[in-house]
């Protein structure tokens, strides 16, 4: 997540370019639903420990790095 944290918490108004490869990096290797679901958590958990996160660019990252390999929903609902 570090790449993303200056685009998260509004520090920088677009993302790294790390950002949109560590994204698919992720989502390519939890190619099954279930560790989908893993890493969703773990992203959601981290992401909960993040002072001053945009819970708006966190719920639309998949979209602003375009990557859109079946990422999590916009809610970060984990098990969609």
């Amino acid at each position: 997540m570090a790449p993303r944290l200056d685009f998260l918490t509004k520090k920088s108004n677009a993302p790294s370019i790390p950002c949109s490869q560590g994204l698919h990096k992720i989502i390519k290797s939890s190619p099954k639903k279930e560790e989908k679901n893993a890493a969703c958590k773990c992203l959601k958990d981290a992401a909960s420990q993040i002072p001053n996160l945009d819970k708006d660019r966190a719920n639309n990252l998949s979209k602003t790095c375009k990557t859109h390999d079946d990422s999590p929903s916009n809610d970060l609902d984990c098990e969609k």
